[in-house]
């Protein structure tokens, strides 16, 4: 064979075999959705709540509890919050929105984009807050 014929069959040849490795890349992480192997075997012999920990494959401390995933035990991970990252309630308007109704009353206020979120009240903390209606998809 001549030189061009052999490098496009050499070619074609690796392009085909980093494909296939592609696909069996894709399709193993396509058929594991959810925790790994250790985040089951964690928790055997736990009951569900119980507190575990587990080095993962970085060599990093993960902290969490034994949940149910599909009839099995699992290990779920705390999620830690950095102190610009935390958790923020409901805004203020949607306290006041609420203010003279009661649980389950419909109620509505305009966002800080300008948008009228309308919801039913509801009790959280002790308090009445618009809890918005989610969107029709």
């Amino acid at each position: 064979m001549n030189k061009p014929v052999t490098a496009l069959i050499t070619t074609i040849t690796l392009l085909l075999a980093s494909q296939s490795g592609l696909a069996d890349n894709s399709q193993q992480s396509s058929d594991r959705r959810g925790p790994p192997p250790e985040a089951y075997s964690i928790c055997e012999d736990k009951n569900a709540g119980d507190s575990v920990q587990l080095e993962n494959r970085r060599g990093e401390l993960m902290t969490g509890t034994c949940e149910d995933h599909d009839g099995k035990l699992a290990l779920r991970p705390e999620r830690k919050q950095s102190s610009n990252q935390q958790r923020r309630g409901p805004p203020p308007e949607a306290y006041t929105a609420c203010e003279g109704k009661t649980a389950g009353d419909t109620a509505q206020f305009e966002n800080r984009r300008g948008e009228m979120l309308t919801g039913r009240c509801e009790e959280n903390n002790g308090k009445l807050v618009l809890r918005p209606d989610r969107p029709k998809r």
